[in-house]
């Protein structure tokens, strides 16, 4: 793990060891209040009780009498207080003549006399009460009313000093401490472990990103969960998959700009070399007078060629501009196709070509389709004079529609030369022609613009089969809903 990530690692420990400190502090703190006041209540107040109901049960037995005490023999009716001053409780009996009994743990005897520190006339009766005495630091001082059925009273007092209580409650502060302090630590170390799992998907992250240098991204290894990590290592191996495709797709589109101005400077430089040619002839004279309507006559079939091929390349270009559609309509591809069909039939009459237009009982319901009627039309023509073009004199060409389950197709066929394997896969490139069909009228440009308007309108065309007997392309319009 590099040095940053140790330092990730390591803030994120202290803030989590911070987090248990205080935790366990406030745990602590609440831990030693609780216990603070449950000592109190334990060791004060029950040896008040305990006396309480032992001077009541003398009273009530007759051994005492609290409206008119002897003078003297009350300490020894009052000896069981000696038995209840335990874990440095102290406990006093204040008769109503002012009189206060006590056992004095330093004579190791009852005592009787004055009211002794650090207790006082004005203690409440009941409830816990917290004072300072200067000679015995803070004390939690109860009282509690004692009435003898034959008259007079007498208060039943008790302190407790804090210290004490604090020596009994230190060894399990002790403990309490050292636990905390060893479970900030764990809390510290166990941080520190996760902290280093959770980075290292992120370093991993971070080197796949530092080696990807636009080639093939290589992404780090799968998490084990679907957690927030996961969803950013695939985000990140998606963001690359598609920055590899744009790139891919700039290349393809820089090889195939450079291409096409390769093949239309290839494509326009043999007429107009032969214009030139023709039109210098002409010029310097060598030109027989009864030969000059030949020349003119080539002249205009260059310039027709190189019509063709500027209004084709126009059509591409329209086609591939960004935002171009076509509005799209609910028509019947049985129309579209006769119609077309009127046209490819006059075309291969001049060919000496026999055009065969195959139709179906019309079915109005599987018959629309979602086009546009004159883009469809120019689709269909292309196919169509394509199969006518490369279709020896004599031979059959033609359209046949279908009625499929998926939907209706387009069949176009032709008894043309076929073509090679190799050459299959870019029949629908522009300018290409193919070996076997170089010496064919044309400049490559048709399925090109098949290509697009297919695209266009969402109507896949594909070379289905071809061989010496001839070649069958189809045409899938999206059938209306």
């Amino acid at each position: 793990m590099k040095k940053r990530d140790k330092g990730l690692a390591r803030q994120i420990a202290f803030q989590a060891g911070l987090r248990m400190g205080a935790l366990s502090l406030a745990l602590f703190l609440s831990f030693g209040v609780v216990h603070l006041v449950q000592g109190v209540r334990q060791l004060l107040l029950n040896p008040l009780d305990t006396a309480t109901a032992r001077l009541e049960r003398k009273l009530s037995d007759g051994e005492l009498l609290l409206a008119a005490p002897p003078a003297e023999g009350l300490p020894t009716e009052l000896r069981f207080l000696q038995t209840l001053e335990q874990n440095g409780v102290d406990l006093v009996i204040l008769l109503e003549d002012g009189r206060a009994v006590w056992y004095d743990e330093a004579a190791g005897q009852m005592t009787e006399g004055p009211l002794p520190d650090p207790f006082s006339p004005e203690q409440a009766a009941e409830g816990i009460q917290l004072r300072l005495d200067p000679e015995h630091g803070w004390m939690a001082t109860a009282g509690a009313r004692v009435e003898d059925p034959a008259g007079g009273s007498a208060l039943v007092l008790a302190a407790l000093p804090l210290g004490a209580l604090a020596r009994e409650l230190l060894p399990v502060l002790a403990m309490l401490t050292l636990s905390t302090l060893a479970a900030v630590r764990m809390a510290v170390w166990l941080s520190r472990q996760l902290t280093r799992r959770l980075i290292q998907p992120l370093g991993a992250m971070k080197q796949a990103l530092a080696a990807w240098r636009g080639d093939r991204y290589d992404p780090p290894p799968a998490l084990p969960g679907q957690d927030e990590l996961g969803e950013l290592r695939d985000a990140m191996e998606q963001t690359a998959r598609q920055l590899e495709q744009a790139r891919d797709r700039r290349q393809q589109e820089d090889e195939t700009r450079r291409q096409f101005f390769a093949d239309i400077s290839h494509e326009l430089k043999t007429p107009l070399a032969v214009l030139r040619a023709r039109a210098e002839l002409m010029r310097d004279g060598m030109v027989d007078p009864e030969e000059v309507p030949v020349q003119a006559e080539g002249m205009l079939t260059e310039l027709e060629q190189l019509q063709t091929v500027v209004q084709d390349l126009l059509t591409l270009a329209r086609m591939q501009a960004p935002g171009y559609t076509v509005e799209r309509q609910v028509c019947s591809l049985s129309e579209i196709l006769r119609d077309a069909g009127r046209s490819l039939a006059q075309l291969a009459r001049k060919q000496g070509v026999e055009f065969a237009l195959e139709l179906p009982e019309c079915d109005p319901a599987r018959d629309r389709v979602l086009t546009h009627y004159d883009r469809m039309r120019q689709l269909v023509m292309i196919l169509g004079e394509n199969g006518i073009k490369y279709t020896k004199p004599g031979g059959r060409a033609g359209m046949r529609l279908e009625y499929r389950p998926e939907g209706p197709v387009v069949l176009v066929w032709d008894q043309g030369i076929g073509i090679p394997p190799e050459e299959q896969g870019r029949v629908f490139d522009r300018f290409y022609r193919g070996v076997n069909r170089a010496a064919s009228p044309g400049e490559g440009l048709g399925l090109a613009i098949a290509r697009q308007l297919s695209e266009l309108l969402e109507a896949p065309v594909q070379l289905e089969s071809t061989g010496p007997e001839g070649s069958l392309f189809s045409l899938r319009p999206p059938a209306a809903k």
